[in-house]
């Protein structure tokens, strides 16, 4: 399961300016105006100054653990080790390596961690130096975990998802850990403000979500199943473009995590058919979950919603094969190819989730299309990342093949 929040931040900019080409030049010699404007605006502030401020902000919200920091391609910052407190060496990193940085940059990625209150959390923060005017110069994403939702050192499969499935029936556990995370948003929110007073800072409310795995998480889970903890991965996995959405969860990107995909496939095997001795029955989590104010939503490997928890007896066919994985022997030497043969992970299309067993999905093209809704950041062009011939046209008024970039087919 993972809890994500994003944010923006606002700042000011110079704005940006094309060379004249040469119908400008010759509607200036006949007394036209050139109108040079790109619509875009360029940070004023360098490299080092954002990282000082970042870093500043983070631990005014009493987040002070890094991880990386990466300027365009170059790495200036990793800690391999997993020392904690070392934020000040992060900014030092950066000091030894800002000459680099003198003819400016294009992005900036920060990333810090956080435990408290029951969750772990990933701060990734992003800052662009050249943007559209009406945009945000640095984007943050946060993706958290629920503590008491992970296997353990030393716990068997079996016994975690004993554990973990008695767990659940705390209807309150959600909840509350989407409220610890609203706290950190609030105070990153608040931090940032602070170092940077001439912009402008937005944070929005986390969202709970579990995640159908894709076929390969589960099998690369099924070879590191020994494995309880995350691990650092030497390079990012970042996203392609278009699939930053809503449950953008950066966990993902920085951390090679297979307990994460056991605990999803966990949840969703849980909410669909659990055991008697849990507690609660078939489908009734998600009412429980969302009763209690955090209601959760399931989503494919990629990012596109599927369905409610509350709703998610209406689209067994959407999770096909996640029982039959989900019961499977773990901690045992052999991996069973039948149940993986019936994992089916192929419905990645848009036009797939749109229908689950007759039932319609309260996730749709036009939340994501409409300029008045939050999640308006992630629109119509972003399955074009995933299929362009899946486009959005079941539920848009136009489709998404005119977004598609000619090296999509």
């Amino acid at each position: 399961m993972r809890l994500v929040s994003q944010g923006r931040v606002y700042l000011p900019g110079e704005q940006v300016f094309r060379a004249p080409r040469f119908f400008d030049k010759f509607k200036h010699f006949f007394g036209g105006e050139m109108d040079l404007r790109t619509g875009e605006q360029k940070l004023t502030r360098d490299a080092l100054s954002l990282t000082e401020a970042i870093q500043s902000g983070l631990a005014r919200a009493g987040i002070d653990n890094a991880v990386s920091l990466v300027v365009d391609t170059d790495v200036v910052f990793q800690d391999a080790e997993g020392q904690r407190g070392d934020g000040e060496m992060l900014v030092s990193a950066m000091r030894h390596a800002h000459e680099r940085f003198e003819a400016g940059f294009e992005t900036l990625r920060a990333v810090f961690e956080h435990e408290g209150n029951g969750i772990h959390a990933l701060i990734e923060v992003t800052v662009k130096a050249k943007h559209a005017q009406d945009a945000p110069a640095a984007t943050i994403a946060i993706g958290a975990r629920i503590d008491e939702l992970r296997p353990r050192d030393g716990e068997s499969m079996e016994e975690a998802r004993e554990r973990i499935g008695k767990r659940l029936a705390d209807t309150t556990l959600v909840p509350t850990a989407r409220n610890a995370l609203a706290d950190l948003g609030g105070r990153i929110q608040q931090g940032l403000a602070r170092t940077f007073a001439q912009g402008r800072v937005e944070m929005d409310q986390p969202e709970a979500a579990v995640v159908r795995p894709s076929a390969q998480e589960v099998s690369d889970a099924a070879t590191h199943r020994d494995e309880r903890s995350a691990h650092l991965r030497d390079t990012p996995h970042y996203p392609r473009a278009g699939a930053y959405g809503p449950y953008y969860d950066p966990w993902g990107t920085y951390y090679r995590d297979p307990m994460d995909t056991m605990v999803n496939l966990m949840i969703i095997d849980a909410m669909l058919s659990p055991r008697h001795h849990w507690g609660y029955g078939a489908y009734g989590l998600g009412h429980g979950w969302a009763s209690y104010g955090a209601p959760v939503h399931v989503i494919h490997h990629h990012g596109a919603p599927i369905c409610d928890a509350s709703e998610i007896g209406s689209y067994s066919n959407q999770l096909a094969g996640v029982g039959q994985v989900a019961s499977l022997d773990f901690d045992s030497a052999t991996w069973d190819d039948s149940a993986m043969a019936s994992y089916d992970s192929g419905q990645s299309s848009w036009a797939s989730v749109g229908d689950g067993g007759g039932s319609n999905s309260s996730f749709d093209c036009v939340g994501y299309d409409d300029p008045n809704q939050r999640s308006a950041s992630w629109d119509c062009s972003s399955d074009c990342s995933w299929d362009c011939s899946s486009d959005c046209s079941w539920d848009c008024s136009s489709d998404c093949s005119s977004d598609c970039s000619s090296s999509w087919d």
